[in-house]
């Protein structure tokens, strides 16, 4: 069979920092249960999510992509092995993260034989007044401080507001965590590798200190900072507003606004997936047509052509769409 759009069934982890219940509109959709930390909207890895709507139905996405690499991915996907190239998740959170850095892609391939390493970008979907983030060092702090820092580290990070529309660009190597009162949108490479430069003192489930990597996250490290929210990039404006939040190597983070029939053009073609904040309408392509509602996650082969949304009124959702390996 031929692989037309499907859309993907969230999955809910509870996580120590987590805040007692999802904030915002997305709650009564997502029906996440109370202490959920992330919610993983698209995965192929670790926890992965299952298509419950549109021909593949039933599959996880990892049967997804080795059932039908090109077709989804493309037929010249780059990198040593097929694989989903992007992680979408939602995080509620509560309680500092940990201070971590992810590694780029050359680095996790020499430190953990993985195809690829982790950048990833914020969207602050939701803000309680003072919310912050951290992102980078300050300035005129070097990496030979960081390292000798031990238990002071908290006073050479940069610390940066946060609230509701801001956006972050985390390129890998970032020193970052995000703070407590935050509902975040998160584009991401499909890596799950983080080295945790320090923990608040927490303790995880066990009743123990939860495991540093200080060492590798010195390696994997770019000193710089402070950070700041980027600035969109206006792409249509009119019945349909499109703003592009995020211009990274390997994805693209586009926001819009519907009022009007819309056609995706940037990248095309491209695998991409759908991620509806508000409103309802209709994802139309040749020979079939399917419903959008708020919470839905849809995914957009690389290799569909024509494909068409239509709001019934207003339609808010985010676009992701991976660039490269």
């Amino acid at each position: 069979m031929s692989l037309g759009p499907f859309r993907l069934e969230p999955v809910f982890l509870d996580k120590v920092w987590a805040a007692p219940r999802l904030a915002g509109p997305l709650r009564p959709v997502l029906q996440a249960p109370e202490g959920t930390g992330e919610v993983w909207l698209a995965s192929d890895r670790h926890h992965v999510t299952k298509v419950v709507e549109g021909e593949p139905a039933g599959l996880g996405l990892d049967q997804v992509v080795q059932r039908w690499p090109q077709e989804l991915l493309g037929p010249e996907r780059p990198g040593p092995e097929p694989g989903f190239p992007l992680l979408l998740k939602i995080l509620s959170v509560g309680a500092w993260l940990s201070v971590q850095v992810h590694p780029d892609d050359q680095a996790a391939r020499l430190m953990e034989n993985e195809p690829w390493g982790k950048s990833e970008a914020w969207l602050i979907l939701g803000a309680e007044p003072g919310a912050q983030i951290i992102m980078g060092l300050k300035p005129g702090t070097d990496r030979e401080a960081v390292a000798t820092a031990g238990g002071g580290l908290p006073e050479l990070l940069a610390r940066v507001p946060a609230a509701a529309g801001d956006v972050f660009h985390l390129p890998a190597g970032t020193v970052h965590a995000t703070g407590p009162g935050l509902t975040i949108f998160e584009i991401q490479q499909a890596s799950d590798v983080t080295y945790r430069f320090y923990d608040w003192d927490r303790r995880g489930d066990d009743g123990k200190p939860r495991e540093l990597h200080q060492e590798k996250a010195l390696q994997a490290m770019h000193a710089g900072g402070p950070g700041a929210a980027s600035k969109p990039v206006i792409l249509q404006e009119g019945d349909n507003a499109c703003a592009l939040l995020v211009d990274d190597p390997h994805f693209a983070l586009i926001k819009a606004e519907l009022n009007a029939p819309y056609q995706p053009f940037l990248a095309q073609p491209a695998l991409r997936l759908l991620f509806i904040l508000q409103g309802e309408g209709s994802l139309r392509w040749p020979g079939g047509r399917a419903g959008l509602k708020p919470g839905h996650c849809w995914c957009l082969p690389h290799g569909l052509e024509n494909a068409e949304i239509h709001p019934d009124s207003s339609l808010r959702f985010l676009e992701s769409v991976a660039l490269s390996a």
